[in-house]
């Protein structure tokens, strides 16, 4: 008996937080509001998300949405490029250079192919797929491949991404933060009494199939965002510690 999972909304940030709650819309309307005999708090659910919405619109040609969109076609180009220079040294027909392409090749193939991901996941795979190249037992195939300044440069493209994404974030989380806040709140109970109907009838073993692909779905949204707050919480929590190591010295 799988029930919907808690989640911690006040964690969440305005952009995580609005694009939840927009998912969370969108398979309520799959699912109908009327199933979960909640019509009326869907209506009251939707109009306040377009509040939040409006609250947190930004200027889609914004320096710093330009900006980013420029870094991240630049590494979508740098991944490409080396993925093109595996390709042509597996037929180069130099015993040491094929064996050293063969061994990348499988490396690439196993994180896919990262242009065709969200912002966060492809900025998460190169940052894995760059240190998996950097390490001891890959380095030597990356040198005899030619790629240690492209691997560099793609390096400092994330790393430049990341930054300018941080830059972005820290912007729209500032931007009618009180209105946000407000908005937000109206939206938490209503969002909790929904969840809370499905989870009776799931109790009372009332659940349809639709009811069940409802919570699967929501519920893998849900683990997403808390792999998400933890990572965060990890970074901070690092934070802390040097700080206080530098204090201590």
């Amino acid at each position: 008996m799988i029930k919907i999972l808690k989640l911690l909304l006040y964690q969440l940030r305005n952009g995580e937080y609005f694009q939840f709650m927009s998912d969370v819309k969108n398979l309520l309307l799959a699912l109908n509001p009327a199933a979960i005999h909640s019509e009326a708090e869907f209506t009251k659910f939707d109009n306040s998300l377009t509040k939040l919405d409006e609250e947190l619109r930004v200027d889609q040609g914004s320096v710093l949405t330009e900006e980013l969109q420029n870094l991240d076609m630049d590494r979508d180009n740098m991944w490409r490029a080396m993925d093109m220079r595996i390709n042509a040294t597996l037929q180069c027909t130099i015993a040491e250079e094929e064996e050293a392409a063969k061994r990348l090749r499988r490396l690439f193939d196993l994180y896919g192919d990262l242009r065709r991901i969200s912002y966060n996941e492809e900025t998460a795979g190169l940052t894995n797929l760059l240190g998996d190249l950097a390490k001891p037992e890959n380095a030597g195939f990356v040198t005899t491949c030619g790629l240690d300044t492209w691997v560099s440069r793609l390096n400092e493209l994330n790393v430049a991404f990341k930054a300018k994404q941080n830059e972005r974030d820290t912007e729209l989380a500032n931007k009618n933060s009180g209105n946000a806040k407000v908005v937000r709140l109206e939206i938490d109970p209503l969002y909790e009494l929904m969840v809370e109907r499905v989870n009776a009838m799931i109790s009372l073993n009332m659940q349809t199939p639709e009811m069940e692909n409802f919570v699967r779905e929501l519920n893998q949204k849900i683990k997403t965002l808390e792999l998400t707050l933890a990572a965060r919480e990890g970074r901070s929590e690092s934070q802390r510690e040097a700080s206080l190591s530098s204090e201590v010295d």
